[in-house]
C-alpha cells in the first residue's frame, strides 16, 4: 500500500512538472533574429552598434596607452595587484589567457559581428523610406570599418606583425585588415545621409593611410575630411558602461597613469597648454610622486574618436612629407592651438619638422589610442626590440580556430 501511494506520488509530480513545463510563456526579453529585420528596429540596432563601438574604443585605448609610452603602471599609487596591465606596460610576455584580454578581443568580436549584421540588413529589409536603409547601410559599414581598423591599429599574432581574425578564418595582417576597412568605408560612402557623414569617412580614411605610410593617400583623404567647426565623433558612456580610461587611468583608479613628460616637459614648455593635456596632481604614496589624468574627469566623459584637429595634422604632416610646405604645415598647427582659448599660436619664425608635428600630436591626441600607432610608425619605440608592440590575440581564439596553429610563436 505504500509503494502505491509512493509511485502514485511521483507519477503526479511527473505529470504536474510536465504541464508547468509546457505551460511556461516564453522569455520576453529575447528577441526572435527575424523580428530585427523590419523598419522599426532601425533604431535599436543603431544604437546597439554604436554602444559596442564606445566599449571598443574605450578599451582600445586603455591597453594601447599602457602598451606606449603615454600611460605607465607603477603600484606604488595603490593600484598593485592588477597583473594584466603590468605585463601590457612592461610588453616582454603578455598572457594570451589572461580572462580581461579575453573579454577585451570578445567585446570588439561582437562589435564587428553587430555592425557587419546590420550593414547586411539593409538589403533585406523593405523600407518604406530609401533614406531609412542608407541610414543602416552607412552605420553598419562605417562601423565595420572601424572595428577593423583597430584589429590592425591594436591586435596582433605575435609581437611584431598586427592583424586579427573575422569569423574563425585565417590571420589577416594589419595592411590587409586596414584594406579591407577601406573597402566599408567605400560603401558607407555611397550610402551617406550628411555631408558630415561623408567628412568623416575620409577622416577616418585619411589615418588609416598615415597609418599605412601612403601620405599622397592621407593627404587627399584629409582635404576632404572634418573641417574647422565641425563636431567631433564620440564614443559614449553612461554608468552602467563607464569610460575605461576613467575607470582604470584616471580619477576611477590609477592603475595607469600619464608618463611624466606630460608634466614635466609640456606643462613647463608651455602651461596654457592645460586646455588639452589635463592632470590633477601631484600625488605622493609610498614616496612616488604621479599625475591623474582629468580628460576624462567623470564616469560617463565621451571620448573624441575623429576630429577636424587631427585632420588638420595630418594634412600639416604630409604638406611636410610630400612637398616640404612649412608656411602651411605651419597654419594649421598654430589653427589647431588657437582653436583653444587661451592657447597661443607657436612663435613666429618656428620652423614646422616632422618632430614638432610628433609632439603636437602627442598634446593634441592624448588618450586617443593613437600614440600607440604614431610610435611604430615614426619607429620611435620605447622599449626593447622584442616586446609586443599589439596586443596579442587571445588563446582562446588559437584554441577554436582551425586556421590558426594551435600554438603561436611570440
Amino acid at each position: 500500500m505504500q509503494r502505491f501511494i509512493l509511485l502514485s506520488f511521483i507519477a503526479l509530480c511527473c505529470a504536474s512538472c510536465s504541464g508547468f513545463v509546457q505551460d511556461i510563456r516564453r522569455p520576453i526579453d529575447l528577441i526572435p533574429d527575424a523580428s530585427l529585420s523590419d523598419e522599426s528596429q532601425a533604431d535599436f540596432l543603431i544604437r546597439g552598434v554604436q554602444a559596442q563601438f564606445s566599449e571598443s574604443y574605450s578599451d582600445a585605448a586603455l591597453y594601447a596607452g599602457g602598451l606606449s609610452d603615454e600611460l605607465f603602471f607603477d603600484a606604488r599609487t595603490g593600484a598593485g595587484g592588477l597583473v594584466v596591465y603590468e605585463e601590457v606596460d612592461n610588453a616582454l610576455t603578455i598572457d594570451r589567457s589572461n580572462t580581461t584580454l579575453v573579454t577585451v578581443q570578445n567585446r570588439l568580436g561582437r562589435y564587428r559581428f553587430h555592425a557587419d549584421d546590420l550593414a547586411q540588413r539593409a538589403g533585406k529589409v523593405s523600407f518604406s523610406q530609401d533614406s531609412s536603409r542608407r541610414r543602416i547601410a552607412f552605420q553598419g559599414n562605417f562601423h565595420g570599418a572601424v572595428a577593423r581598423y583597430f584589429y590592425a591599429a591594436y591586435v596582433g599574432i605575435n609581437k611584431q606583425q598586427g592583424g586579427g581574425v573575422i569569423d574563425n578564418g585565417a590571420f589577416i595582417p594589419s595592411t590587409a585588415m586596414n584594406d579591407s576597412a577601406l573597402a566599408k568605408l567605400a560603401l558607407a560612402t555611397q550610402n551617406v545621409t550628411s555631408p558630415y557623414e561623408a567628412r568623416l569617412v575620409q577622416t577616418l580614411t585619411a589615418r588609416i593611410h598615415l597609418m599605412e605610410g601612403r601620405f599622397a593617400e592621407a593627404q587627399q583623404a584629409a582635404q576632404n575630411g572634418l573641417r574647422k567647426g565641425d563636431a567631433p565623433f564620440q564614443a559614449l558612456f553612461n554608468l552602467l558602461s563607464s569610460n575605461q580610461l576613467w575607470l582604470n587611468a584616471g580619477l576611477g583608479r590609477n592603475v595607469y597613469i600619464p608618463a611624466r613628460r606630460f608634466d614635466t616637459l609640456y606643462l613647463r614648455q608651455d602651461p596654457l597648454d592645460t586646455v588639452r593635456i589635463k592632470l590633477r596632481g601631484p600625488t605622493t604614496r609610498s614616496g612616488f610622486t604621479f599625475y591623474t589624468q582629468t580628460k576624462y574627469a567623470a564616469q560617463d566623459s565621451p571620448m573624441p574618436f575623429l576630429t577636424w584637429q587631427e585632420n588638420e595634422l595630418m594634412l600639416a604632416e604630409c604638406e611636410l612629407r610630400l612637398a616640404s610646405n612649412a608656411t602651411s604645415a605651419l597654419a594649421r598647427i598654430n589653427g589647431v592651438r588657437t582653436s583653444y582659448t587661451g592657447l597661443r599660436a607657436l612663435a613666429a619664425g618656428t620652423s614646422p619638422t616632422l618632430d614638432l608635428i610628433y609632439a603636437e600630436r602627442d598634446k593634441e591626441l592624448f588618450l586617443t589610442g593613437l600614440r600607440l600607432i604614431d610610435q611604430r610608425r615614426s619607429n620611435r619605440w620605447h622599449l626593447r626590440p622584442d616586446t609586443w608592440r599589439y596586443m596579442p590575440i587571445v588563446q582562446p581564439e588559437i584554441n577554436n580556430n582551425p586556421n590558426l596553429p594551435p600554438l603561436v610563436r611570440d
